[in-house]
C-alpha cells in the first residue's frame, strides 16, 4: 500500500442556510494533497477559495462529504481534539499578517509556543524561526507598526513554523507586498516546502502560482479543469 494522502476531501459540500435561501460555496469537492506537496489554489471572486481554506485549517467542517487530515476524519473528533490539530499540524500565513499589535517581532513568535506550553519560551526555537526567516535580535524587538510589509510578512511567516507544523495554509501572502518583497516571500516558502512541509497557496497571481508543483482551479464551488 502507498502512503496516504496527508489531506483528503471525499465529496465535501459546504452550504450555508442563509435569509435569501441556501448557498452552496463548495459542491460535491473531491482532493487529494500529499506529504510535502506545494499546492496552488486559483479562481474568481466567490469561487470557494476561502472556504476550502477554512475547510483545510480545520475552521470549518463539511456540510457533506468527509475531510481527512492525516487520516483522521475532522468531523469525528472533538472541539478540542480540532483545536490541538489546528496548533499542532498547521501554520496560517495570511494577506494581511495579523500580528497582535502590543507585542514585539519575538513575541509574537512565542505567543503560540505560550499558548501550547503554558510558559515562556526558554528553548530558543523563538528566536530560531525569526533567524530563519531573516529577522535578527535586534529587529525582533520592534513592535509590528516599525516594520515594514515584508518585514511583517516574514514575522508572521516565523509565527506559523514555531510549533513545527506539517502544513502551511498560505492565504494571499504576496498580496500586500510589493513583487520584488513578495518574490523573496515566496522564495522563503519554496525553501521550506523543500525541507519537507506541505505548502498550500491561495492566489489571484498566475505568477505565484507558478511555483507550486500543481494548481487547483475552483469555480462556482467545484473544482474545474485548467
Amino acid at each position: 500500500m502507498g502512503t496516504p494522502p496527508l489531506i483528503q476531501l471525499v465529496d465535501v459540500s459546504k452550504i450555508y442556510h442563509l435569509e435569501s435561501g441556501d448557498f452552496t460555496a463548495l459542491d460535491h469537492v473531491s482532493l487529494e494533497i500529499g506529504e510535502n506537496d506545494f499546492v496552488a489554489i486559483m479562481g474568481p471572486s466567490g469561487s470557494g477559495k476561502s472556504t476550502i481554506m477554512n475547510q483545510l485549517g480545520i475552521l470549518d467542517v463539511p456540510t457533506t462529504g468527509r475531510l481527512l487530515i492525516e487520516g483522521k476524519d475532522v468531523a469525528k473528533m472533538s472541539n478540542l481534539e480540532r483545536t490541538h490539530l489546528r496548533r499542532d499540524s498547521i501554520g496560517y500565513i495570511f494577506q494581511k499578517f495579523y500580528l497582535i499589535p502590543l507585542l514585539s517581532a519575538y513575541e509574537n513568535v512565542e505567543y503560540p509556543l505560550i499558548l501550547k506550553y503554558k510558559k515562556r519560551d526558554t528553548s530558543g526555537r523563538a528566536a530560531e524561526m525569526l533567524h530563519a526567516v531573516g529577522i535578527e535580535h535586534d529587529m525582533g524587538a520592534h513592535r509590528p507598526n516599525q516594520l515594514s510589509g515584508g518585514q511583517q510578512q516574514r514575522v508572521a511567516i516565523a509565527r506559523a513554523l514555531v510549533n513545527d507544523p506539517k502544513i502551511l495554509l498560505c492565504d494571499e501572502p504576496t498580496g500586500n507586498l510589493d513583487r520584488k518583497t513578495g518574490l523573496q516571500i515566496m522564495d522563503i516558502l519554496c525553501d521550506l516546502n523543500r525541507k519537507g512541509k506541505t505548502v498550500i497557496i491561495v492566489t489571484h497571481d498566475p505568477k505565484i502560482a507558478e511555483y507550486a508543483h500543481s494548481t487547483i482551479n475552483l469555480e462556482d464551488g467545484r473544482v474545474v479543469e485548467s
